[in-house]
């Protein structure tokens, strides 16, 4: 749901799938998942069976190193993607969670967490149900950030577009460049005015970036077409 309004700016010749964690969204009558191994696990099969041809991916936030993670496991299994967005994302191994967010237990400093963060319509604070929903799946978010350990062997050979908000304080510049380390494929940086929810600031200057991103990955990947043809969604 938090992308529905980039749907629209994207081609119409694009098949877009928008993919959900358990615990939020259509999904949120199965359990949260406590670990990176199960969120990947359960993302894992809702890609691969639509694989039918070159793909890039793309991940907000906790869905950047989500993504990041996906990509690995998509990579052992030959099904590597053109492209992996990650945005307002901080690199594997700087995330702070553990020191930063390890005091956000009652459900007022989550919310006010997320309220400091942004993002969210200052009509939900008003909803007790509706932010008892999203207090809940921060708290299972940061939970699972706080036992997330980065690989330093997981060094992808696939290329990567970081984006970021210039005034993000959960992800600026020192904490998305490090993401230059994790792809021998190149990364490229895009930054603009805003915080962690820019993007949805500036929803068309955003999504034409991803579009040329992603044709120009795209156009480098066909250029390679012998290797493409050895992989099963080929």
């Amino acid at each position: 749901m938090s992308f529905m309004s980039l749907r629209d700016l994207f081609p119409d010749h694009w098949r877009l799938l928008a993919l959900e964690l358990p615990g939020r969204g259509a999904a949120s009558a199965a359990p949260v998942a406590a670990t990176m191994a199960e969120a990947v696990s359960s993302l894992l099969p809702a890609v691969t069976g639509h694989l039918t041809g070159p793909y890039a991916l793309f991940g907000h936030s906790m869905g950047g190193l989500v993504a990041y993670e996906l990509t690995r496991e998509l990579a052992r299994l030959g099904l590597p993607p053109v492209l992996l967005g990650v945005s307002a994302s901080p690199a594997p191994h700087m995330r702070q969670v553990r020191d930063r967010y390890r005091d956000l237990r009652t459900e007022e400093q989550l919310a006010g967490f997320l309220h400091d963060l942004g993002g969210t319509p200052p009509e939900v604070f008003d909803e007790p149900d509706l932010l008892e929903y999203l207090t809940r799946i921060l708290r299972a978010d940061l939970s699972l950030l706080q036992n997330y350990t980065a690989d330093p062997s997981g060094v992808l050979d696939v290329p990567l577009a970081v984006y970021y908000g210039e005034s993000d304080p959960m992800a600026g510049r020192d904490l998305v460049s490090p993401w230059a380390d994790y792809s021998s494929a190149g990364t490229g940086f895009r930054s603009w005015p805003g915080g962690h929810f820019y993007l949805f600031d500036r929803p068309e200057d955003f999504a034409g970036r991803w579009e040329r991103d992603v044709r120009a990955a795209a156009e480098r990947a066909a250029r390679h077409r012998p290797t493409l043809q050895g992989a099963p969604w080929a």
